[in-house]
């Protein structure tokens, strides 16, 4: 299984609304905020309000873009392998 990276989602939401709100893939979805960077991976966590895909790319835009993306859910860390547009959310999966 290949996870997305950066520049994957760069390039997948490079045509889309940019204020497109960013959920992970979840029922129901949960917001997802506030970037961390760890030594590998740019994380999305939890929060009450969602980044839009325009504030997500001002924060990746400076990261190495081979650098793996994740979330967590409940406190268990999960790779994002792909992601989902459904209205006017990004669905991170």
């Amino acid at each position: 299984m290949t996870f997305l990276e950066i520049r994957d989602f760069l390039t997948m939401t490079a045509d889309l609304n940019e204020n497109y709100r960013i959920y992970i893939d979840q029922t129901p979805p949960v917001p997802a905020g506030i970037l961390r960077v760890t030594d590998g991976a740019a994380v999305f966590l939890e929060t009450k309000k969602p980044l839009t895909v325009k504030d997500a790319k001002k924060q990746l835009n400076f990261l190495k873009k081979e650098q793996k993306l994740m979330f967590f859910v409940n406190e268990t860390p999960q790779y994002v392998f792909g992601l989902k547009i459904s209205n006017d959310k990004i669905l991170l999966s």
